[in-house]
């Protein structure tokens, strides 16, 4: 969920930063509920991609958008973890990861940061969902800093 600070929104730039090896030209992006796929950029030699979600709507300020999106990246090396970054402070937040049932990792657990080098703290494990092969974090009054999941494989 997002929440508008000015009149006139409707987009959301997503970044993703893959793993090392990272083709970000074969990641798949795709819209799921109440967005849809614009333009995309991306660096390949940084594995860095960026994809513009549109809204059916623009939004005024302190109005809310509820929407949802899948970023699938296979091209780069065995990946641990997921994070996303956080400029400002805000409201809401959730993040899910699903796994393939190929591949499911043995410990989960979610943490954050308050900016990239600093500690890690809040971590806690979390519980890999059987049925759904997934974890999520659902967070309230997100600080400015980083949130995110990580596993263990082994």
């Amino acid at each position: 969920m997002v929440r508008a600070h000015r009149d006139g929104v409707d987009r959301y730039l997503a970044i993703h930063q893959g793993d090392h090896g990272c083709k970000p030209s074969q990641v798949r992006v795709r819209a799921t509920d109440n967005c849809r796929v614009g333009r995309l950029r991306w660096h390949s030699g940084t594995g860095l991609l960026v994809t513009e979600l549109l809204f059916d709507t623009r939004l005024r300020a302190g109005d809310t958008h509820v929407f949802s999106y899948v970023v699938e990246d296979g091209t780069g090396g065995q990946s641990t973890e997921y994070v996303r970054g956080f400029p400002f402070a805000g409201g809401q937040y959730v993040l899910q990861v699903r796994f393939d049932p190929a591949a499911l990792p043995v410990r989960c657990h979610r943490f954050a940061q308050g900016s990239t080098g600093a500690a890690r703290s809040g971590q806690r494990e979390l519980t890999l969902s059987g049925q759904h092969r997934s974890v999520h974090l659902a967070e309230q009054g997100v600080r400015p800093g980083i949130l995110g999941i990580a596993w263990d494989w082994s």
